[in-house]
């Protein structure tokens, strides 16, 4: 199987490599514990390597995470201008006062269009469902979620990132549960009690046909580095 680096100091070690190229990880955890910095970390690795990468953001605006990688020190303006690194804004579509009448057929197929069209090889959507389809039909997500997952893997050599929020004081690592099965693998990133104080972890917690390393590790976001790992707890 052949692997990519997910761009993030340590993380390779503990996947055996790096991610397995062309399937699809779930990176799973609270708002606030570093999921859209991991997923960017890992569309810079690539970059850096002229690599075509797409950012597919549904909940957040585009231009804020952009505002919010060059807080980190990451500039993406030269790879947005050159084309290298396509932003895709569906916050209006997907917001709850919305009209439009993009469904989530559509958003499968604009997702393959990208990946096929342009060769793209590092796909990050974050989050894999928008939050308006918590109140969907259980069977519309799983169907979506399912569709989107499959379809993307059979694209080859394109690795994809897919967020999902782990709801805040609940067992459960992702929000509808589907994501979890249909992934090919899961980053799990928490927030851990340590003392009087809060620290971040990550652990993988499946990636088929990888030997994994199943330590949870403590790590630090930081300036033009992004996630570093410290310690396994």
């Amino acid at each position: 199987m052949q692997r990519i680096s997910s761009g993030i100091e340590g993380v390779d070690h503990l996947l055996g490599g790096g991610l397995p190229q062309g399937r699809a990880v779930l990176v799973a955890g609270e708002p606030g514990v570093g999921k859209t910095i991991l997923t960017l970390q890992f569309l810079l690795e690539g970059l850096k390597n002229g690599e075509l990468g797409v950012y597919i953001s549904i909940d957040e605006r585009a231009e804020h995470v952009i505002q919010d990688a060059l807080s980190l020190g990451w500039e993406l303006a030269p790879y947005l201008q050159s084309g290298q690194l396509k932003m895709v804004d569906l916050t209006q579509p997907f917001s709850t006062h919305s009209n439009s009448s993009l469904s989530m057929t559509d958003m499968v197929d604009m997702v393959l269009g990208y990946v096929k069209t342009q060769s793209v090889t590092r796909l990050v959507v974050d989050p894999v469902a928008p939050l308006r389809l918590i109140e969907s039909e259980i069977k519309e997500i799983g169907d979506y979620i399912r569709s989107l997952i499959y379809a993307i893997e059979g694209q080859g050599d394109c690795t994809t990132l897919l967020t999902s929020y782990s709801p805040v004081g609940s067992h459960k690592v992702s929000t509808h549960g589907i994501e979890e099965f249909a992934t090919s693998g899961i980053l799990v990133l928490k927030l851990e009690k340590m003392g009087s104080n809060y620290a971040r972890t990550i652990r993988v917690k499946k990636m088929r046909g990888t030997r994994t390393d199943l330590s949870e590790w403590v790590f630090e976001i930081m300036t033009g580095r992004g996630i570093v790992l410290r310690q396994a707890l």
